[in-house]
């Protein structure tokens, strides 16, 4: 099966917002298991419906959104900004403190790396498109990846970071994609959050 990405701001120069809307309207998180549908992420769904315009619109992050080549079904999308993070020099191995001075300089004071990164910000599959059988998770993270890398290129860079709930599986698909835990922090409506990144 062939994918393609498609930038949220171009599908809004191709089509009015209604058009798009109604497009992402159907975007659902509902996995059925064991018989009832489970929510496995409202904040996901909620976002793609909600914020995803209006957040590209205002430069905070743009979201790309993954469709199948043969009927431009949506199957998945992922969201991107460029941020800052402090990540703690505590638990890091010196193979990648001598990695991280290479983006940042160590603050002594708050004995952490200042770091700007890309971070993904939502990343989640379209489970009303067969059960989100179309797309696995490491297929989505590589072309996630793949976006990354071509901005890269164009701007520098060299680490990608994430935050994380608590949660076994997503911990395990996460870490086996490569990132590795560096802290926690808390949201503003009091949700942890475990902090993964990873060098590109």
């Amino acid at each position: 099966m062939a994918f393609v990405v498609w930038n949220i701001l171009d599908m809004l120069e191709l089509s009015d917002e209604g058009s798009v809307k109604a497009m992402l309207s159907d975007f659902s998180c509902n996995k059925e298991i064991e018989g009832k549908f489970v929510n496995l992420n409202p904040d996901i769904e909620h976002f793609i419906k909600v914020n995803a315009i209006q957040f590209a619109r205002e430069k905070k992050s743009i979201t790309y959104i993954v469709g199948d080549e043969e009927d431009g079904a949506v199957l998945g999308y992922f969201t991107i900004a460029h941020k800052s993070v402090d990540v703690p020099v505590v638990g890091l191995s010196n193979t990648t403190i001598k990695r991280m001075k290479r983006f940042a300089e160590l603050n002594e004071e708050t004995g952490s790396f200042p770091v700007s990164g890309f971070l993904i910000a939502q990343f989640g599959k379209n489970y009303a498109v067969d059960g989100g059988k179309r797309i696995t998770g490491d297929e989505l993270m590589a072309l996630a990846q793949g976006e990354l890398l071509d901005a890269q290129h164009r701007i520098g860079g060299g680490i990608i970071y994430l935050d994380c709930l608590g949660d076994a599986q997503l911990i395990s698909f996460y870490e086996k994609s490569g990132f590795k835990l560096f802290g926690a922090r808390v949201s503003k409506d009091g949700t942890n959050y475990l902090q993964y990144m990873k060098f590109f």
